[in-house]
């Protein structure tokens, strides 16, 4: 008698279903850890009383939409029509977001820093 060896299919073949099912299952997997690593930094941006990147980004929006209307300041004290100085803009989403609730220790830099960045988002 001779035995035969029984060797578990250890390497199951998958059907494309299945492995659509599993490539699902693994970016929810991932977008609920992206969810929660932003939840974490949103809960440590508001507990330093620094602002969330939306609300930087709307302060900055409003301010920029709002600079034409009152003119822009260049150097000595010339107002220019087609100018809009960053510093008059800054000002402008720095105060927004103080009487949002915002430390006014940084908001001012929080600001400078959006706008620096070399990409967006």
């Amino acid at each position: 008698m001779t035995e035969t060896a029984f060797a578990p299919a250890l390497t199951r073949k998958r059907t494309p279903g299945q492995l659509a099912i599993l490539q699902r299952m693994e970016a929810d997997a991932r977008k609920r850890e992206d969810a929660e690593r932003k939840r974490k930094e949103r809960a440590e941006r508001k507990a330093s009383g620094l602002p969330d990147p939306r609300e930087l980004d709307r302060a900055l929006v409003d301010a920029i939409r709002d600079a034409p209307l009152t003119g822009a300041r260049g150097p000595g004290g010339r107002t220019h029509p087609n100018a809009v100085h960053v510093e008059g803009i800054v000002r402008r989403a720095a105060h927004a977001l103080q009487r949002r609730g915002y430390v006014p220790a940084a908001t001012v830099p929080a600001l400078v820093a959006r706008i620096s960045r070399d990409t967006v988002g």
